[in-house]
């Protein structure tokens, strides 16, 4: 074998194996997030988005906004148990969901209307209106 051969296969093998490392990482961190799913509309004067948080308390979601994207994160906490239960079967747990999004217009970051109810949280934006001018080419 050439030394340019064994430096390739080396650089391979540790390409290889990094990314083994990665994929290991990015699983162990991202599979206790859930994508809430969503609706996203706008009319002539505001942007409206719509997600699904089923059984998450409104205290438990953060909203961050910027004059275009949105982020989303909630919680769904694990009941507390209380006294001597045996379980025959235990599928709901903790879920954590997060979303960030790029809005599809500019809004406004003073004039925001978020509600929840029902397992639905309703974000609406107002557009916020540039105003269209010419520009001198020099």
């Amino acid at each position: 074998m050439m030394f340019g051969d064994r430096v390739f296969k080396e650089m391979y093998d540790i390409m290889t194996e990094m990314e083994r490392e990665l994929n290991a990482m990015r699983k162990e961190y991202t599979q206790d997030y859930k994508m809430p799913v969503m609706d996203m509309y706008e009319t002539d004067d505001e942007l409206v988005v719509v997600m699904e948080l089923p059984g998450v308390k409104k205290d438990d979601i953060v909203l961050n906004v910027t004059p275009s994207s949105l982020e989303v994160t909630a919680e769904l906490k694990e009941e507390k148990e209380e006294g001597n239960k045996k379980y025959h079967k235990k599928e709901r747990i903790m879920r954590k969901y997060y979303r960030n999004i790029t809005l599809p217009t500019k809004v406004s970051v003073d004039n925001v209307d978020a509600k929840y109810e029902n397992g639905m949280l309703i974000v609406r934006f107002k557009k916020e209106v540039g105003e269209k001018r010419r520009v001198e080419i020099h």
